[in-house]
This record gives C-alpha cells, sequence and structure tokens, in this order.
C-alpha cells in the first residue's frame, strides 16, 4: 500500500513537471509570436520601415537639440489583427540629457497628450501590386517614398517638426529634461540605440 502512494506521487510530479517543461519549452515566447499578424515579408517591411523611422526622428533631434546625451527606442509594438481589431504599430523614442533624466516622446505632460510615432502618424507602410516593399515617411506633411533605402536618405531628413519641437518644448519647461536646449549646434555625439525587435504590446505601458 505504501509502495503504492510512492509510485502515486511520483506520477503526480512527472506529469506537473513536464507539463511545466512543455509550457516553458514549446511555446517560450507566445506573447511575443507575431506569426498569426505578419508573415516573414511583413516582419522584414516592418522592420525596414521603422528603423528608417527611427533614424529619421533621432537625426532631428541630435541635429537640432543640445545637451542631448543618448537617445534610444522601444521595440515596434504592435496590437490589433485587422479581423477582430483594428492593427497598430508603434516606436516610442527616449531622450536622456547629461544629467541622466530620461523622457520619452509621444507621452502625456501635465495636462497635454503629444502624437504618437507609428503607422499613419509618421510612416506607412504596404505592398505594391508587384509584392515590392512601400515605404513612405513624412516630410514637411509631404509623404517620401524611401523604399529603397537602407539608410535615412537625404530627401526625407527633417528640416523642422513640430510634432517633436512641441513635445521637446513642454518637456523642457516641465523641468523633465535638464540644460537641453533647441540650437543649430544640436548634440553630434549623442549615443543612438536603434530597437527593430517586433512585440505585441501597449506601446504607452513603455518607460
Amino acid at each position: 500500500m505504501k509502495r503504492k502512494v510512492i509510485i502515486g506521487i511520483v506520477s503526480i510530479l512527472l506529469l506537473v513537471s513536464g507539463g511545466i517543461f512543455y509550457m516553458t519549452h514549446s511555446i517560450p515566447n507566445s506573447h511575443d509570436d507575431v506569426s498569426n499578424v505578419l508573415d516573414e515579408k511583413g516582419v522584414k517591411l516592418y522592420k525596414h520601415g521603422f528603423c528608417l523611422l527611427e533614424e529619421q526622428i533621432a537625426t532631428y533631434i541630435k541635429d537640432h537639440y543640445a545637451g542631448v546625451r543618448k537617445i534610444e527606442f522601444s521595440p515596434i509594438f504592435i496590437q490589433g489583427d485587422n479581423k477582430h481589431s483594428m492593427f497598430s504599430a508603434n516606436v516610442v523614442p527616449a531622450i536622456y540629457d547629461k544629467q541622466g533624466n530620461k523622457v520619452i516622446l509621444g507621452g502625456r505632460v501635465e495636462r497635454r497628450w503629444f502624437g504618437r510615432y507609428g503607422l499613419l502618424n509618421g510612416i506607412y507602410l504596404a505592398f505594391d501590386g508587384s509584392d515590392k516593399e512601400v515605404i513612405e515617411l513624412k516630410v514637411d506633411d509631404q509623404d517620401v517614398n524611401v523604399s529603397g533605402s537602407k539608410h535615412l536618405p537625404e530627401k526625407a531628413r527633417l528640416s523642422s517638426s513640430k510634432k517633436i519641437d512641441e513635445n521637446m518644448a513642454a518637456l523642457i519647461k516641465d523641468g523633465q529634461l535638464k540644460e537641453v536646449v533647441k540650437n543649430d549646434s544640436g548634440s553630434p555625439k549623442a549615443e543612438v540605440v536603434y530597437n527593430i525587435e517586433i512585440k505585441k504590446g501597449d506601446y504607452s505601458e513603455w518607460r
């Protein structure tokens, strides 16, 4: 009888541990699996397009704001599937001043919300009739085609950006950024950390 009890306990432990192993090894990244939303070509398109968008944002900040130590980006957060809910993809730029203060663009400052960075908010992504990538970046309210570019072309550089400037001005006024000023000397030595990882999730929760 005692032996049967011991065998029963061992069997239960094996079943439980086997279940845990399956859950942690068979589906290690189920939350971040985007294959049900983007196929391989789609993933490549989004990584290519958002890399150019991030370079456009970082270049503008480096060229027009002094006192910036570092610029980094969140993963590309996607939500929805265009079947049961609207599909969206967004990235969050983060700025560090030389005192180590970190702020994000596209969030809330006091009572005002500022624009996000993503699909239909700075970038357009699609495939044309020949199944070729279509990537367009917004420049002065115009859509500039950068589909064939590996790096940000001169035609897609921002000479001005009301969206970024108003957000930065609010962060500076609120005291979240210290000794950061808008001028043409910029921050040419600022470190830039790009991020083209694609994840499911709410971009607004990234910090």
